[in-house]
């Protein structure tokens, strides 16, 4: 079987990832590259190819402008587009989507190129993989990863390109042959929202596992925030996340700064990303100036660490120093659609405290290595942290918990279930095939850019 995952935003390279290096840098990365690992493991899988956008940009590496990379001899790196494109954001990738699924296109009609099955992550990638299936019957499973209603529901701006990215999320789940998705609540509550009547029955919650963190000790998190904190030695309370709004990154700033007791038993650690690589205006820099402010304004400088950048060394010695010292991982979000980061957490045996929406709901319940919060009480929020911190036999009971989860995370069983429901996929479209030219006439508003209401799929005769 040649499985082919599609994954547009973001730097996607062979690892070592920086994370954070921009926005879209995030936990759908991680998952793409060792979904990708773990099924290239099984006898079963000819190749994997990891289909992403080509772009020219110095600071993010200019690996991104090389159209093919090799990471083992089953698994290549495929970067689609035109050389020396400039970098953007996901949510400016919708203008490119005619170009890039051409580009796609030219790709697969040579003779030594045939995909089996086609898993897309995100509705641009899903838009895509959904163009080519109409012209070569190939299937396609969608992986949402997160979900704009969820964003909305959870105060996003309601904006048309939010409603956009809705509709074509809303086309994705429709014709997708299959849906994969990490929890039962991304099941239950969060794709049923979308109202297509037969998501259920072709949806399929398959657990990912954690990916590795790097092997570095507690010694490196407590090198790399030397200098940083007046008590380096009291417990660590710390968040890892993206600096936008729905992470929720400035209450838990606001709770720490507000709270006395917190400040004298734990020092708070939040790192959001690569700071001098944010747009001025964004979303992203908006967050980082407000967490500054919180800081400078609570003369907090010596008691709250915001480093401006870290590598995958520095992420996971902090995630070791703050099990070593005692401390715990906070998850504050709005909503949190999966919730990788309490994965990583427990790898490295720190209890958590995190979000009652999403994800992480079904995360605790299964490993038991933390407490959920309301993320709209910032009471409940400071109660939890203080509940883990000032009885010990509850944060022993937790990270027992944690490091009781680690044979729970392996890859293994995701591959073989994932495998196993591609299958499924390929057997159904033989057995019916789709009708091309319907398929066509659903998909092609979503491949035009605003303005070019008329553009056809590529390729398409309609």
């Amino acid at each position: 079987m040649h499985i082919v995952h599609i994954a547009l935003g973001g730097c996607l390279r062979a690892p070592p990832v920086r994370y954070g290096i921009t926005p879209d840098t995030g936990g759908h990365i991680a998952y793409v590259l060792n979904a990708a690992l773990s099924q290239a493991l099984l006898p079963e899988t000819s190749h994997v190819t990891i289909v992403t956008r080509r772009f020219r940009n110095e600071r993010l590496g200019l690996i991104h402008d090389q159209e093919i990379e090799h990471l083992s001899d089953k698994i290549t790196i495929l970067r689609i587009g035109e050389a020396g494109a400039p970098y953007c954001e996901k949510d400016a990738l919708s203008a490119c989507l005619p170009a890039l699924a051409e580009s796609l296109r030219r790709h697969m009609a040579r003779p030594d190129c045939r995909f089996d099955i086609a898993h897309v992550h995100f509705a641009d990638a899903a838009s895509i993989g959904l163009s080519l299936a109409a012209l070569t019957n190939l299937p396609v499973i969608y992986t949402p990863h997160a979900l704009g209603i969820d964003k909305l529901q959870a105060g996003g701006a309601d904006c048309k390109a939010l409603r956009d990215r809705i509709a074509c999320e809303t086309n994705a789940i429709q014709h997708a042959d299959g849906l994969i998705v990490s929890t039962r609540n991304e099941a239950d509550f969060q794709v049923p929202r979308y109202g297509v009547t037969s998501a259920s029955a072709k949806t399929r919650v398959i657990a990912p596992g954690v990916p590795p963190l790097s092997k570095a000790g507690a010694e490196q998190g407590a090198r790399f925030l030397h200098g940083m904190l007046a008590s380096p030695e009291r417990p660590l309370l710390l968040a890892i996340a993206r600096p936008v709004e729905k992470k929720n990154l400035v209450s838990l700033a606001q709770l720490y700064a507000q709270d006395e007791e917190l400040r004298k038993r734990a020092n708070l650690v939040i790192l959001s990303g690569q700071h001098a690589l944010l747009h001025p205006g964004s979303e992203e820099a908006r967050v980082v100036a407000d967490l500054e402010a919180i800081r400078s304004d609570n003369d907090l400088g010596k008691h709250f660490a915001l480093p401006s950048s870290h590598d995958a060394d520095d992420v996971a010695g902090l995630y070791r120093l703050a099990a070593m010292t005692g401390g715990v991982f906070v998850n504050p979000a709005h909503h949190e659609p999966f919730g990788l980061t309490l994965l990583e957490a427990a790898s490295a045996g720190l209890p958590v405290v995190a979000t009652n929406q999403g994800g992480p709901v079904d995360i605790l319940t299964r490993f038991g290595h933390g407490l959920l919060v309301s993320p709209g009480s910032r009471e409940a929020l400071g109660e939890a942290l203080h509940r883990i911190l000032s009885r010990p036999e509850l944060r022993e009971r937790l990270a027992a918990a944690a490091a009781g989860a680690t044979a729970l995370m392996g890859w293994e069983s995701y591959a073989r279930a994932s495998i196993q429901f591609y299958r499924s996929a390929i057997a159904a479209r033989l057995r019916s095939p789709r009708s091309t030219r319907t398929t066509l006439r659903n998909i092609v508003s979503f491949l035009a850019p605003s303005g070019h209401e008329g553009m056809t799929a590529p390729g398409a005769s309609l």
